[in-house]
């Protein structure tokens, strides 16, 4: 976690449409983009990305599915050092952008200086026809995000909204009149969620793979739409949550991934040094579910991969997973994953094509 002298030192990284533009063109010659502190983004072969100072666990990657459409898919387990020394000042001036986040944290401010935390299962929609440039401070150790970057054409060609279906500013934006901001951070259905997924990790390959990609961009940004209609803003800009709060949240979530059995509210509380109401309403804005909901997820996302590579019988991996009784566990694991803990397929094994 980077200190607060870090971050007021903060190197400023510009991220813009042309250089979007030209991190496609790379990613298609089988080059990666990589932007370090205090100097121009480089472009490296995608083979170094796991070596020496710039590795990491993970994949990123631009797309451009059309003239007037990008895409960027992130999926970072171990986020490097450098990337909490940067701050980036994403300048979309005529495009409309839209940002996914299914796992990570940052601090978000809009062009008018309004400043968020975000953290999973989080959205933004934005759009600027002046230049004006929204920021991002990566606070967290991964991110799994999705980013949808359009111009209106894109918008009126695939989706064909009537203009009572979108906020007043985003109409202007739509109709190419100048002067405008539009800046909104909510948090995603279930349904945005898995649309997200699959946008991350398709289930297609080869040469449908793109018109597959497009079309769940054009249900992606239909949802995110919709939600606009149907909510407020759901992530609060007032929210304060400090660099402390914000340290002792991930020692939290630490904590719930080292244990077997979920701790109580006030035992975790006492150990990461938060009250306990914070402790609560802060763990579920940043990490979008409540402290044993993330516990029971762990274990069974634990239990699966552990069925799934045969390491353990299934009542030792129920012990594991924190469930002294079998049934208990065989229930929970299929109201979870559909399935019984017994009909898992182990990795090595290849299903039969009847």
């Amino acid at each position: 976690m980077a200190t607060r002298h870090q971050r007021e030192n903060a190197a400023s990284i510009p991220v813009t449409i042309r250089e979007l533009q030209a991190s496609a063109e790379a990613a298609a010659d089988g080059l990666a983009t990589i932007y370090l502190p205090g100097g121009d983004p480089t472009r490296v072969p995608q083979e170094q990305i796991v070596s020496g100072e710039l590795a990491h666990d993970g994949t990123q990657e631009i797309l451009s599915l059309t003239e007037d459409l990008m895409l960027t898919r992130m999926d970072v387990r171990h986020i490097p050092e450098t990337a909490h020394e940067n701050c980036y000042s994403l300048q979309y001036d005529g495009w409309l952008f839209l940002h996914f986040r299914l796992d990570g944290l940052s601090r978000e401010a809009s062009p008018s200086g309004d400043t968020a935390m975000l953290g999973r299962n989080s959205f933004i929609l934005s759009a600027s026809r002046h230049g004006q440039a929204t920021t991002r401070e990566v606070l967290g150790d991964s991110w799994r995000t999705v980013g949808i970057v359009c111009q209106p054409s894109f918008v009126a060609r695939e989706l064909q909204l009537r203009d009572e279906v979108m906020p007043e500013e985003l109409r202007r934006f739509q109709a190419g009149e100048d002067n405008v901001d539009f800046w909104y951070a909510g948090e995603m259905t279930n349904e945005m969620s898995s649309v997200a997924n699959a946008l991350l990790h398709p289930s297609v390959s080869g040469s449908v793979q793109q018109i597959y990609l497009r079309a769940k961009v054009v249900e992606l940004v239909c949802l995110a739409m919709d939600r606009l209609q149907c909510t407020r803003p759901s992530v609060s800009p007032t929210l304060r949550l400090g660099q402390y709060d914000v340290a002792c949240l991930n020692r939290a979530r630490e904590l719930l991934e080292a244990s077997p059995t979920t701790p109580s509210l006030g035992e975790l509380a006492r150990q990461v040094g938060l009250n306990r109401s914070k402790l609560a309403a802060g763990f579920k804005h940043v990490f979008g579910m409540t402290i044993g909901a993330y516990h029971r997820e762990l274990r069974l996302q634990l239990a699966l991969q552990a069925l799934k590579s045969r390491s353990a019988p299934i009542g030792r991996v129920a012990e594991d997973a924190g469930y002294s009784d079998p049934g208990s566990f065989t229930k929970a694991f299929k109201a979870r994953f559909d399935m019984l803990p017994s009909e898992v397929i182990p990795e090595d094994v290849t299903p039969s094509a009847n």
